[in-house]
């Protein structure tokens, strides 16, 4: 068994949910978390719901680099990539930071959830202590993985970061919907998404009011138009909002509640489908409640736009441009997709991440193969050939 620190991007809630999933997974194997150091823009608070679930664990906060948005909806490339010149010492002396708090705790491994600093501390240190990198980023890594065609400079701009974030990493793992074969030439391993053990036991069935999740309020107007042009379909819609702290009624059919963990699940629980924007999690969380998605990337945002892409042809729903709610209205008059293959991939992780967190801190070639091979047998058995994925029906 081992003590392990994780390292998180706090942007979002995707890597903080990540982290706790892999934390009960890890826990419940016997391996021990002594602590957890997150990295987000300067003054961004860090969400009560990963507060919450980690106690009185050892934690640090620091400055790392973000996503730069234009007007709040869309993403300012240049000015996001230009973050790592002009705020190089911030960084430097972020990585001080959790040098710090890594030699005071002194874990055996270093989880990394996408958090850049962790990276530049790696290469400070030399990796003298070993690291695991996982997120579905570095499954765009994988030679064997099948991205959108367009935005090229992009897509080289966030393979570069990834490959930053992953510095000194001994293992990078790829989040999946499904299946995709391991590209082992680039140290990359396919493994299902995190999901924590409240949506693994959440009881779903289908209500009458949609659900929506968004990363950032300003993408609410394009929502609060099309509701009071459609009143006869009701809304949640969960948002962080710097002034509208509580519940605020927009109008009878549209209801904006702060980000709350445990109400936004048992709202998916009971919602007919999800609109939000394309990251990762909330995807892989709806698609285990076998419920479709439509998913509207942020503007320039090339994660999400690759994210929506993978997850429709997935099953997850319907990946659009805008907040036209008008066509997952159509769209889910026809959605059928039998998400039995994807459950079952994701009863692999806890067996999965065991083993990788062992075979982190104590490798073992031997048994790495044998429990390769065993798994492998079980994926070729439940799963059709194409290209490692499923075929999915045609929407």
């Amino acid at each position: 068994m081992g003590k392990f620190i994780f390292t998180v991007q706090g942007e979002g809630r995707g890597h903080l949910t990540q982290a706790i999933s892999l934390s009960q997974i890890a826990q419940e194997a016997g391996h021990e978390i002594v602590g957890y150091a997150v990295g987000s823009t300067q003054n961004r608070k860090i969400p009560s719901f990963f507060t919450e679930f980690i106690g009185d664990k050892p934690l640090i906060q620091y400055e790392s680099p973000s996503i730069c948005y234009g007007n709040g909806k869309a993403v300012q490339v240049g000015k996001t990539a230009l973050q790592a010149f002009t705020k190089f010492k911030t960084y430097w002396n972020s990585a001080s930071e959790l040098a710090k708090f890594i030699e005071e705790y002194t874990p055996d491994g270093i989880i990394n959830f996408y958090e850049s600093i962790t990276g530049l501390h790696q290469w400070r240190t030399g990796a003298k202590i070993p690291c695991l990198s996982i997120g579905h980023q570095y499954l765009l890594l994988n030679r064997h993985f099948e991205s959108i065609p367009e935005k090229k400079i992009d897509q080289f701009f966030l393979n570069l970061n990834t490959q930053i974030t992953s510095i000194g990493s001994k293992k990078k793992l790829g989040l999946s919907f499904l299946p995709l074969e391991n590209d082992l030439a680039r140290n990359i391993e396919v493994v299902p998404p995190l999901l924590r053990k409240e949506v693994k036991d959440l009881k779903a069935y289908s209500g009458q009011r949609w659900l929506a999740y968004l990363t950032h309020f300003r993408l609410a107007e394009d929502i609060m138009a099309w509701s009071e042009k459609n009143p006869d379909v009701q809304l949640d819609c969960f948002w962080d909002h710097p002034t509208h702290k509580d519940i605020f009624i927009h109008s009878d059919n549209l209801t904006f509640h702060p980000i709350n963990a445990e109400k936004y699940l048992e709202k998916m629980a009971q919602c007919t489908g999800l609109i939000s924007t394309a990251g990762f999690e909330s995807i892989a969380e709806v698609m285990f409640l076998g419920k479709p998605a439509m998913m509207v990337p942020v503007p320039n945002h090339i994660e999400q736009m690759i994210n929506a892409f993978d997850a429709s042809r997935a099953g997850a729903g319907i990946a659009a441009n805008s907040f036209d709610l008008q066509i997952f209205k159509a769209y889910q008059e026809q959605h059928v997709t039998d998400y039995t293959h994807y459950q079952d991939w994701i009863q692999e992780s806890a067996k999965l991440m065991d083993f990788h967190l062992r075979d982190l801190i104590e490798p073992k070639p031997h048994r790495k193969n044998s429990w390769k091979s065993f798994l492998t047998k079980r994926i070729h058995i439940a799963w059709p050939k194409n290209n490692g994925r499923l075929s999915m029906p045609k929407v």
